[in-house]
């Protein structure tokens, strides 16, 4: 993966112009995933996208479906296919592992065709994340072993066997790997995610703004 993106607007010259360039966000999306698993950092990310002339976001699905319907019966649309390499920040939500349900983040896993775009993705992507159970998506597709990362409380162990080494805290910040444990935990990183690459104040003008006290994990914002 390529290292962090230290400047969020880079201006180039192409023909005598300057151009801006915007840094994309993919939240990853599929049948029977834990809607606020995506829809909390959607919102969150959306609020800096309307903030920040730098950056956007999408939900995205890699079968090209264009609406999901969430656990709870929720149908929501997606903003387009998920393709590896278009964005600079890739975020697999998750949802229905714990319970093996026949949609959801389980069901993604054993029909397997969506490993091998993580794995594509995670070779061009700034930042790769994982929100609850989505981070077991990322460990079954290899591209995390041995690294630092959370998930859901029940599903510790297992992503422990994986070889993943388990920190066991709301949010984990590992450099190029951001992950937070519990379906509430994804607004956390997302509000990380808008605090390290983008700006601090703004993350805390966004959760101040939707009246939430976020949880920070310990790490500089520099580190």
């Amino acid at each position: 993966m390529q290292g962090l993106l230290s400047l969020h607007v880079i201006l180039s010259v192409r023909d005598g112009l300057f151009y801006t360039r915007v840094m994309r966000a993919d939240i990853v999306v599929y049948d029977g995933l834990d809607e606020l698993d995506a829809l909390g950092p959607y919102e969150i990310l959306r609020r800096a996208e309307y903030l920040s002339i730098d950056f956007s976001v999408r939900l995205v699905a890699h079968t090209g479906q264009n609406t999901i319907c969430g656990a709870h019966g929720l149908t929501f649309a997606t903003d387009g296919p998920f393709t590896p390499g278009e964005a600079d920040i890739v975020i697999v939500s998750g949802g229905g592992w714990n319970a093996r349900s026949k949609q959801g983040a389980w069901a993604e896993y054993q029909k397997g065709e969506l490993a091998p775009l993580l794995v594509e993705a995670a070779k061009s992507a700034t930042v790769i994340a994982g929100v609850c159970t989505g981070t077991m998506l990322w460990a079954h597709a290899g591209v995390i072993t041995g690294r630092r990362a959370t998930t859901h409380h029940r599903t510790l162990e297992e992503l422990s066997e994986l070889g993943v080494n388990v920190v066991p805290e709301r949010v984990v910040d590992d450099g190029d790997l951001v992950t937070s444990g519990g379906v509430t935990s994804g607004l956390d990183l997302a509000l990380w995610l808008v605090a390290r690459e983008l700006s601090d104040l703004l993350a805390q003008q966004i959760a101040k703004n939707i009246e939430y006290k976020w949880f920070r994990p310990n790490r500089s914002l520099s580190a």
